[in-house]
């Protein structure tokens, strides 16, 4: 490849050809060949953007560590244990006081382990009072709005608030995150990866405790002592708030590990994933399921939208640097798939919205599904361009981290102006 960088060192279209193709060999190939070319201006100019390319991946690679001299890893495990006896605490409080534990949940679930991780990075980066301020007030104001409405009883807009004001606290904790740098689509992607980090990473810890128990249940069972009723009341509610909790402390300490295993995880589960869209797609056919008049069916099509979503987004973050990989055209069939899931997932709820009237869970889910809609063919075209080589992974990743703050936007009008328009039912 040397020869052809210095045969076309004043062909423009020719040089960008060359490193769409390899963008690796190309890179090295230039980098032994610049003092020998570097009086000519494009080769200054490929200089940068080589450059700049590398900062761009040391980033990524070192994002996780940003701010490590501000927290030591002594300081990070006290945190996670303070943060989970905390919120285990609070998830306990009904218990407690003899309140009903599932208003409880539902008024102030969404307030509690997103705020506390949040919390973690503000540290971490040392952030000014302001952000505090801005994150916590809206926090609290949110956490008195859930629990002074008079809400009715079996009220499905209490349920959708909580749902939303969840988004709204996951938004927030993307703020701290990427410590207000709304800008950066980097940013965005790297937050959007450390999700699927965290949620590979607590699965594998919840499957670890779940094995736990089972043997300390077995155990104790021998010696014919009952122990299961304690694990239930306690070990598991703070198991459950802990993992998560332990999920971020693992990734923040040793953050090359989970680098190293979420690409290989993202390649064994994309293709399963595939697979399992297609069957359930064909079957759906042949069976001539109808989620027309079918609720049921219609919520798991909105669950497996935002599943597909979640696992494009995670898979392309570990897979990009090759237009020509084969798990590119995979997420790419995915997205195709999740747009006819989505296509009959809107026409359902239109269909369901003229037959039976506006209620508060068609209108939630209806605007879910337009912007999940966008979202998916907005995604698909970038991915065709960038299979095709016609645009690079960067545009491809901001166009799946650009529509964050129109869910956030959605999440509000939700959570605070629905339940107002049908008067808290």
């Amino acid at each position: 490849m040397k020869q052809e960088i210095i045969d076309n060192i004043e062909n423009p279209v020719i040089l960008e050809k060359l490193y769409r193709d390899n963008q690796t060999e190309f890179t090295l190939n230039f980098n032994e060949l610049y003092s020998e070319i570097k009086t000519f201006p494009i080769a200054q100019f490929w200089n940068v953007r080589l450059l700049e390319e590398k900062n761009h991946v040391a980033y990524a690679d070192n994002f996780e560590e940003t701010g490590d001299n501000s927290l030591s890893k002594q300081f990070k495990l006290y945190f996670t244990v303070i943060a989970a006896f905390v919120c285990g605490t609070i998830i306990k409080f009904p218990d407690m006081i003899g309140y009903n534990f599932q208003n409880f949940i539902t008024d102030n679930g969404p307030f509690i382990l997103f705020p506390a991780l949040a919390l973690f990075y503000l540290l971490k980066y040392k952030a000014d009072s302001k952000k505090y301020v801005f994150i916590y007030s809206i926090v609290l104001v949110s956490a008195i709005f859930m629990n002074i409405l008079p809400w009715l009883e079996n009220s499905d807009t209490r349920i959708l608030s909580a749902i939303h004001f969840s988004v709204i606290t996951w938004i927030l904790l993307g703020a701290a995150y990427i410590n207000f740098d709304f800008t950066s689509r980097k940013n965005r992607m790297m937050f959007l990866k450390r999700n699927g980090d965290m949620f590979i990473l607590t699965g594998v810890i919840l499957c670890a405790g779940m094995l736990l128990i089972m043997l300390t249940v077995g155990m104790f069972k021998v010696i014919e002592v009952r122990i299961d009723w304690f694990l239930e009341k306690y070990v598991v509610v703070y198991g459950l708030v802990s993992a998560p909790l332990l999920a971020n402390y693992m990734i923040e300490s040793s953050p090359k590990i989970i680098n190293k295993v979420a690409p290989f995880i993202s390649k064994l589960f994309t293709p399963l994933m595939l697979i399992l869209m297609t069957c359930f797609l064909s079957i759906m056919v042949f069976f001539g399921k109808n989620p027309f008049n079918n609720r049921e069916e219609l919520i798991v099509f909105n669950v497996l939208l935002t599943v597909i979503m979640a696992v494009i987004v995670f898979s392309f973050s570990g897979n990009s640097a090759d237009h020509k990989s084969v798990y590119n055209k995979i997420l790419l069939v995915l997205s195709l798939e999740a747009i006819i899931i989505n296509i009959i997932a809107l026409s359902a709820i239109i269909y369901r919205l003229f037959s039976f009237g506006i209620s508060p869970n068609r209108i939630a889910v209806i605007g879910a599904n337009v912007l999940l809609f966008s979202n998916l063919i907005l995604l698909t075209l970038k991915l065709i361009q960038f299979i095709r080589n016609k645009t690079s992974p960067q545009n491809v990743e901001k166009s799946m981290a650009q529509m964050l703050p129109v869910y956030a936007v959605w999440a509000i009008v939700v959570s605070v102006f629905l339940p107002f328009f049908f008067s808290f039912k």
